[in-house]
């Protein structure tokens, strides 16, 4: 556990084929606790080296992959498929801004330590205890701003403390991309909100990492119709 809240799990063995970009996940075969079986869940790829891969895991959600990252011991052997999405880090970007909540934590710093200096990295991040947040590790001349929302009794489907965290912020000139993950109907309402704002769609890179009261599907991404 690296917090209350996130648990890091370090994956070695056979990884040449896992070699991922910035942002990009990989989808694991995750043991059914006390059955036969496994789920398929995707954890982005916090870190990697020549062996091994990190990942972090959101074991406040009530789900088969924070069962297993509580549990699983040392040794433990798990299948992993990818590298998988198309959320990377634009590296042509004067600015990037990093909006969403825990579920987002590992993508976002991903990439934002991978950014050219000199360049600029905005988060808007919404956590339940401002304690539960740690700090990515950015080359000294990037410069960071770091907006935290505590979620203060919204419900984990309602976008107000994001939206109001994105309206505080003063954007940066030049041309930037916005990365959005977190709840699905939060990153449609933070898309929309970047889109009034003046971003382009080419601007906006975003992904739902689960959607409330909805299990994740086979392939391990939320059920995304009927959305607005």
């Amino acid at each position: 556990m690296i917090t209350d809240v996130l648990a890091e799990v370090e994956l070695d063995g056979d990884l040449d084929s896992l070699r991922s970009l910035p942002g990009n996940d990989v989808m694991l075969a995750v043991p059914v606790d006390g059955g036969d079986g496994s789920f398929r869940r995707r954890y982005t790829v916090r870190r990697s080296t020549e062996t091994s891969l990190t990942l972090w895991i959101d074991v406040t959600a009530a789900g088969p992959g924070a069962t297993w990252a509580r549990s699983a011991p040392i040794g433990s052997t798990i299948e992993a498929i990818g590298p998988r999405g198309q959320v990377t880090l634009d590296p042509l970007a004067d600015w990037h801004l990093f909006i969403g909540d825990l579920s987002f934590l590992s993508a976002a710093y991903a990439m934002a330590e991978a950014i050219e200096p000199p360049g600029q990295a905005l988060f808007v991040l919404q956590v339940d205890d401002e304690a539960h947040l740690i700090t990515p590790t950015l080359d000294e001349a990037v410069g960071v701003t770091l907006c935290v929302i505590e979620r203060a009794g919204w419900g984990p489907s309602d976008p107000i403390g994001l939206l109001s965290g994105l309206r505080a912020l003063e954007l940066p000139d030049d041309e930037g991309v916005a990365y959005v993950g977190g709840e699905l109907s939060v990153v449609a309402a933070v898309r929309a909100a970047l889109l009034e704002r003046g971003f382009t769609a080419d601007a906006i890179r975003s992904k739902p990492y689960w959607r409330l009261g909805v299990s994740n599907l086979a392939h391990g991404e939320p059920k995304k119709d009927d959305l607005a």
